[in-house]
């Protein structure tokens, strides 16, 4: 098994490497991105690692709209565009009901994934951790977060751990919500 570290910060433009999985390790005040390069070659792009560690199951952060729309066809609802991203939105269930799934999308590229809703869905977690998932496991995986605060919903907290590219919304103690972003996008 073959570990490296990367910096939180994914290369602009770069495109991640589909075969590289890695997750979020606490690493004193911060986080590493410990990739597992399996039994590779040739070692891969340094300036790809993190991407390795911005994924939700098949899906990734940095990944093209064609990867996007090759693994859940096309979105049930396309919401209009904001600061040059369109919000694609995927219902994983019910139609119009949770859970869904929201890709942004910018310049051909994912720059950021949200899952929501009160219940795991199979193939897609951020870093074993899954929707409907007790705080516990949260933060024996992530530790406290950074910042606690309203997440705009009732009786939900979001959950931050800034600068690090990821955030959970928190209801009742559950994980309701997970969001992960290119953090190189603003």
């Amino acid at each position: 098994m073959n570990g490296q570290a990367a910096s939180p910060r994914p290369q602009q433009g770069k495109a991640p490497d589909p075969e590289l999985r890695g997750q979020w390790l606490r690493a004193g005040p911060g986080f590493a991105c410990k990739v597992e390069t399996g039994k590779r070659g040739t070692p891969p792009d340094p300036d790809v690692l993190s991407f390795a560690c911005l994924r939700m199951g098949a899906l990734g952060v940095g990944i093209s709209e064609g990867s996007l729309k090759a693994v859940l066809g096309e979105p049930h609802r396309k919401l209009p565009p904001a600061h040059d991203a369109t919000n694609y939105v995927y219902f994983l269930g019910k139609a119009d009901q949770f859970p869904y799934l929201a890709a942004t999308v910018k310049a051909n590229r994912v720059i950021a994934l949200q899952i929501s809703g009160p219940t795991p869905v199979a193939g897609y977690s951020f870093n074993q951790i899954n929707l409907g998932d007790g705080t516990e496991r949260l933060l024996a995986q992530l530790g406290s977060p950074f910042n606690v605060g309203p997440s705009g919903l009732e009786k939900t907290e979001l959950w931050t751990y800034g600068p690090w590219p990821f955030s959970f919304e928190v209801r009742e103690n559950r994980v309701t919500s997970i969001r992960i972003n290119d953090p190189t996008v603003k």
